[in-house]
């Protein structure tokens, strides 16, 4: 099925010559001032500080020049200064006499903080005087970081010697708008581009369905496109897409009908290549191909979801922000909160750490990071708490739970009461062949520690809110409970190197030993342990936490073991035998058949093919004989299920079967 994305502004019919693009205007802002020609101008003329555009080059906007720097509106940033806002941005004159076809590109960022309803809105017009203006787009409440738009200028800007650009921001606090890499092009008459190939990223050994996006960036309608997708450099499979009918900067979802197998544990690199539009020559093959990178695992670790709440005892709403967090490790299993004192100023437990990780994600509190996922409805890895009336952080949490990961952890540690000496050991097993930079790190946690001071009492902004668990507790709140501080970070911020190999090995062990005195101001009695493995790489916003678990002092544990989803472990004596199923491909109902050899605590659960349950049926005692089991598949979708056979819980055989309808 055929799913496209519209273009953002009527496109008009222009003849086109064959040639490659053409580049009339681009601005990336790398000079430190505004460029020559442009203008800055606060339209209210109430306020010339905060009422106007400015540069930065940090990475909150991750365009593609940001280091290089970036022109963007802040409105009043944390604090509501009364006024509105009316700030725009304008180009100086742009000559396209010479162009046939006109079109606009840029990357920008539009984040409203608190309020997804605010008044702030971004717009683009364009003029061809400098006094008549046409808007053109619109932008409100949110966009993606970074988000590309492409904009038909034709009708306006076509064999015209003066174009002019404006970005105008209007609201009334509560918002940013950032605008880079700024190019007006004549684009290529036939130009297809390759914008995703979509893989998930750790499968079981499977067939799988190559699908992805590509995106017509020339100035002719695309009707039909050549696709061709290799897996680790093997022959090419190759499919015509016809039908299309594909404008300018419109955008395909397309499926390939041959799946490819990815049957051994190993990587997969796939490769997918457009060529031929409408049957002719795509003239910038610099954009034909995308890559993406399958890894097939020999088991699925239990996954747990590390919550690292920004929090600081100056933060007048980080009391609410303490309660969310509480809440959902309450209701939910498998989350670890561990807190991060900075964001908003620091406290008496800052750490450098902290600040750390603060400088890279986050300059205000309350937030939360999930795994440190990069969410690009958000300001990046950290999760407001104003910006999530609806309470997101829960969701990302659940959803975030269920996502499959490569590595399973057990840890144990050894403390001394008399001396305070820790010692702790942390294994990470991977189950995969996988090349990457992974580190491992532990954490020691103090729940509820208290002190006295600005640094330790709370200020408490929800004092005078009825609904609050705050409600009437002071402010500040002396002798505050601050709950799971993160006190030390044995591998610092980004983890412990030379642990895990840059290629892992599959269901290899790989430990770390960690040694560290506790203070004794700390409450021994309070002090937890945080076992983690990372994943580093030199973007910021790619350094998720893989899986993590939680223990006491003198205690050992793990992260829940894993599921086996090829095979029977060779050193376990299973009662299950002959199982089988049937039908296979299976419709609305699926019979699974098999014999037990001896009474068994038995259990049957139903896997896609990304490792997420989709059926599970209770455990039962089952004495010696034949049994068969009918699970109702109405409502799966087309695709690889396995169906595994448990006792006690543990993984003792895996049968694969297919849904068609």
């Amino acid at each position: 099925m055929k799913n496209f994305t519209l273009a953002l502004v009527m496109l008009v019919t222009v003849a086109s010559s064959l040639q490659a693009q053409t580049t009339i205007y681009s601005q990336n802002f790398s000079a430190s001032g505004l460029p020559v020609g442009w203008t800055n101008v606060d339209n209210t003329g109430l306020n010339a500080t905060n009422g106007i555009w400015k540069r930065y080059t940090s990475a909150t906007f991750q365009s593609t020049t940001f280091a290089n720097g970036y022109w963007l509106f802040l409105s009043d940033g944390n604090t509501d200064d009364g006024l509105v806002e009316d700030g725009s941005l304008t180009t100086g004159r742009i000559n396209c006499t010479a162009n046939a076809k006109v079109f606009l590109q840029f990357e920008q960022y539009f984040h409203t903080f608190f309020d997804p309803n605010t008044n702030s809105e971004g717009k683009v017009l364009v003029s061809s005087d400098g006094t008549t203006w046409n808007e053109v787009y619109s932008v409100i409440p949110e966009s993606a970081n970074p988000e590309t738009v492409s904009l038909d200028l034709t009708g306006y800007a076509a064999g015209q010697d003066s174009l002019y650009i404006r970005y105008t921001f209007t609201g009334s606090w509560d918002g940013f708008w950032g605008i880079d890499d700024i190019k007006v092009v004549e684009p290529a008459a036939l130009d297809v581009a390759v914008k995703a190939v979509t893989l998930e990223h750790y499968i079981g050994p499977s067939t799988q369905t190559i699908s992805g996006t590509i995106s017509n960036q020339g100035s002719s309608v695309v009707n039909d496109v050549t696709l061709a997708y290799t897996v680790n450099g093997g022959a090419p499979v190759t499919q015509t897409f016809t039908g299309l009918g594909l404008t300018p900067f419109q955008t395909y979802d397309y499926t390939f009908s041959t799946q490819a197998n990815f049957n051994a544990v190993a990587s997969y690199n796939v490769v997918v290549t457009a060529s031929a539009p409408n049957g002719g020559t795509d003239l910038v093959v610099s954009n034909n191909t995308g890559t993406s990178e399958a890894v097939v695992l020999s088991a699925f670790p239990v996954k747990n979801v590390l919550l690292e709440e920004f929090t600081t005892a100056q933060c007048q709403y980080c009391p609410d922000g303490v309660s969310r967090v509480n809440h959902i490790l309450e209701n939910n299993t498998r989350m670890i909160g561990v807190a991060i004192h900075a964001g908003f100023g620091t406290d008496a437990m800052t750490t450098a750490d902290h600040s750390t990780l603060a400088g890279q994600y986050t300059n205000f509190a309350p937030a939360v990071m999930i795994d440190r996922v990069y969410y690009e409805s958000e300001t990046g890895t950290n999760v407001g708490y104003y910006n999530d009336p609806n309470d997101r952080w829960e969701p990302y949490a659940q959803t975030r739970k269920a996502t499959i990961t490569p590595v399973s952890i057990s840890a144990s540690n050894t403390y001394n009461t008399t001396s305070r000496e820790l010692s702790v050991d942390v294994t990470a097993t991977f189950y995969g062949a996988i090349n990457d930079d992974f580190r491992v790190n532990c954490y020691i946690i103090e729940d509820s520690v208290t002190g006295t001071g600005s640094g330790y009492n709370q200020v408490n902004g929800s004092n005078g809110v009825s609904t609050s668990e705050w409600y009437q507790k002071g402010n500040p709140i002396t002798g505050f409970k601050h709950r799971h501080v993160a006190r030390y970070m044995f591998g610092g911020a980004w983890g412990s190197t030379g642990v895990v190999p840059n290629t892992t090995a599959d269901q290899t062990a790989y430990n770390k030993n960690y040694t560290y005195t506790l203070p004794a101001t700390w409450n021994a009695s309070r002090v937890k342990l945080v076992a983690l493995v990372q994943h580093y790489a030199t973007n910021k916003y790619d350094r998720q936490i893989l899986n993590a678990m939680e223990f006491d002092l003198n205690s050992s544990g793990n992260t829940g073991g894993v599921t086996v989803i090829s095979g029977i472990p060779a050193t376990h004596t299973s009662a299950v035998e002959s199982a089988e199923l049937f039908p296979n491909p299976a419709n609305d109902v699926v019979n699974i058949k098999y014999t037990l050899t001896k009474n068994s605590n038995f259990s049957i659960e139903v896997r896609n093919v990304i490792g997420q349950a989709v059926t599970n049926l209770p455990t039962t005692d089952l004495g010696e004989g034949d049994y068969t089991t009918r699970i109702n598949t109405t409502d799966y979708s087309n695709g690889i299920y396995f169906v595994v056979l448990k006792e006690n819980n543990k993984a003792v055989q895996t049968l694969k079967f297919v849904v068609s309808k």
